[in-house]
């Protein structure tokens, strides 16, 4: 059990119904010649093998009774990655309009408290033999430099 600093409790604080605290990054890839080559399956299975680097990704929030202090990260007992790890896609022709319409639905609804606090998508339709990763998570979670390091260990080279 750990419990939030101050800083990362304000980003739980600031919320409202239409404002929220989360942080979002997307990533166009070109899908490998392999012809077999599943992007949802290949995401969730790379997430999957690391998890266990990715403290911040299994843990979730347990308020304090009354809000009498800062919320604890605990480690999620009950955590699913299937839950998590989403897969979708846009309709033919693949557009950047209809990519930005799916993204904007994505980013503009609130986490789930209750489970730890991120998302990641699989998209696909795209033109040009291509699909996107869609990241969602709470910046109470990471920050910019410690977002940028677990998205390092989630990818690969390959």
């Amino acid at each position: 059990m750990k419990q939030l600093t101050g800083m990362d409790a304000t980003f739980l604080y600031v919320e409202t119904d239409k404002q929220f605290g989360h942080v979002s990054g997307l990533s166009i890839l070109r899908r490998p010649d392999d012809a077999d080559y599943a992007p949802y399956y290949a995401w969730k299975s790379s997430i999957a093998e690391r998890l266990h680097l990715l403290e911040p990704l299994r843990r979730r929030l347990v308020e304090v009774p009354f809000g009498i202090d800062h919320p604890f990260w605990i480690e999620d007992p009950d955590f699913d990655l299937d839950y998590h790890v989403r897969h979708t896609a846009i309709p033919p022709p693949g557009g950047p309009e209809q990519l930005q319409g799916l993204v904007a639905r994505i980013i503009g609804r609130p986490l789930d408290r209750r489970h730890p606090l991120w998302e990641t998508y699989v998209i696909e339709g795209l033109p040009e033999n291509r699909f996107a990763i869609l990241t969602k998570v709470h910046h109470a979670t990471v920050d910019g430099a410690s977002g940028a390091e677990l998205l390092t260990m989630m990818l690969d080279d390959s």
